[in-house]
């Protein structure tokens, strides 16, 4: 029963090609939401006995701890849906009335954009392309949360791979893209498996490229840079809502000045913008299938010594046009 809901499921979010699967605690069982196009739609409500009978299925499958309900969890799960393959990453979190919320986290391998496709305004991509081409050092990217960071990461990662063979190396909390080329590591907090530690093995591991999930704290900060100077291309993501707010917080991790503007190679803040449709006249309505992407990405980047030296003193400045120019610019030309 649970399988045949899920599988109910996955069918109708695939068709709208949606991002995420809400499982919301009510009183008398839970309600069903899915996000298409950053916007959040009701899809149905499960009684009570099969949304207890969907959690401890999806808990069970991803690998969590189904007898702990007290905490948050999180966890991976690849599904074979329908001869197509996809990833599910799914997290947990208490409600107070015992019940647990599940998000689910969807990834369609066969709908992965390149990522010089993956914005309307391919000069911005194809400078942090560039900047990272042929070099050793660090790339860090910011964004909010389901900007799409890890696909940016993981899209620029394969470029290369395609390029010529390379030790790629993925550090995760979890492991978000399976990819049978890359060796990826998950973190385990439990067993005392966290990044700085991992960071520390994996230099052993001769890599050439790391891909860092994310930047926590000030051990795992000193370790990205520490592999960035020894000899690798590391892409990482950092929580900031700006370019020189990606160098202030990594200075909040108590990394040396100067060790960082050895270090990095360039900086990225990305977010996702709806895109116009015609026949909606505005963002797609839920069921239209005029555009088959609804959303870009929208990268502002800083990949030039001198750009990275006015971030370093607190100014504000990009490389190319800024998220906000570049939405002004997709305005007059109507692709907003």
């Amino acid at each position: 029963m649970p399988k045949t809901i899920l599988e109910n499921l996955l069918h109708y979010a695939l068709s709208l090609n949606a991002s995420d699967i809400h499982l919301h605690p009510c009183p008398n069982g839970a309600s069903l939401r899915i996000r298409v196009a950053g916007r959040l739609y009701p899809f149905k409500l499960l009684d009570q006995d099969a949304a207890e009978k969907l959690t401890l299925y999806l808990k069970f499958q991803s690998g969590l701890d189904i007898g702990e309900k007290r905490l948050p969890q999180s966890g991976t799960l690849d599904y074979d849906f329908r001869s197509e393959k996809i990833a599910l990453r799914i997290s947990t979190l208490p409600h107070s009335s015992g019940a647990e919320s599940i998000v689910l986290r969807l990834f369609r391998y066969n709908r992965a954009l390149p990522f010089l496709e993956s914005t309307l305004f391919s000069n911005e991509s194809q400078a942090i392309l560039s900047c990272c081409t042929n070099q050793t050092g660090l790339f860090l990217f910011s964004g909010s949360t389901g900007s799409g960071k890890s696909s940016s990461m993981y899209a620029l990662a394969e470029i290369f791979s395609s390029r010529e063979l390379l030790s790629v190396i993925t550090i995760e909390d979890p492991v978000e893209h399976g990819n049978n080329e890359f060796l990826q590591v998950e973190i385990n907090e439990k067993a005392g498996l966290g990044y700085s530690s991992v960071i520390r093995s994996v230099l052993r591991h001769d890599p050439d490229l790391l891909i860092i999930g994310e930047i926590r704290d000030s051990k795992t900060a000193k370790m990205v840079v520490r592999a960035a100077l020894t000899g690798h291309l590391v892409l990482s993501t950092v929580h900031a809502d700006s370019l020189s707010g990606i160098i202030a917080r990594m200075l909040e991790f108590e990394i040396p000045e100067a060790h960082l503007k050895q270090a990095l190679l360039g900086v990225s803040h990305q977010s996702l913008h709806n895109v116009y449709c015609p026949l909606c006249l505005g963002n797609c309505e839920l069921y239209c299938t005029h555009l088959t992407e609804k959303q870009t990405v929208l990268y502002e980047q800083a990949t030039k010594s001198a750009t990275l030296s006015l971030l370093f003193s607190g100014e504000e400045k990009a490389d190319g046009l800024s998220i906000a120019q570049q939405i002004e610019k997709g305005v007059n030309y109507g692709f907003f």
